[in-house]
């Protein structure tokens, strides 16, 4: 789908297949305190699976970013992810570029997500992305850790 030549490696971004879920869970669980239940991936790919993309490198897919479309106008990021050893070289931003295309090829004007307070390394990554923090939720996360909520609008590339 999307080819991204970074530093010394070459990044594919495609959509989601069936056989990429147990890796997708692999880096979920890596990746979180409290990881998505591979049944939740799974309904994920059924239900988001324009906006569930994966990102390769030599076959290996070593990212994943779930989006989904909501009321026609509202894109929402449900989760993103890159595998530990894969971080730091722009894989995330492919990843959050590549599906912020597609929503807004689809009708999407503003793009939302939510991201632990404590989050810095992704809430500096939204940032360079024109994300800014528009509100607080106290007690997000199972553990009673808060989160913001970040949104971005999309401007028309036409």
């Amino acid at each position: 789908m999307y080819t991204n030549v970074g530093t010394s490696m070459e990044v594919k971004i495609r959509n989601v297949r069936l056989e990429d879920l147990p890796k997708v869970y692999d880096i979920e669980l890596k990746s979180f305190k409290h990881p998505y239940p591979y049944t939740l991936i799974l309904t994920y790919y059924y239900i988001a699976h324009p906006y569930f993309l994966v990102a390769e490198v030599s076959g290996k897919v070593v990212g994943y970013i779930i989006a989904l479309l909501r009321g026609g106008a509202l894109g929402h990021i449900i989760s993103v992810a890159v595998d530990p050893e894969y971080r730091g070289r722009g894989i995330g931003k492919s990843l959050l570029k590549a599906v912020e295309e597609l929503l807004r090829d689809s009708g999407a004007k503003v793009i939302r997500l939510e991201v632990g307070e404590d989050n810095e390394v992704a809430i500096n990554l939204y940032k360079k992305l024109n994300y800014e923090i528009v509100d607080y939720i106290e007690k997000y996360y199972p553990d009673g850790s808060n989160a913001y909520v970040m949104m971005k609008r999309l401007i028309s590339e036409n």
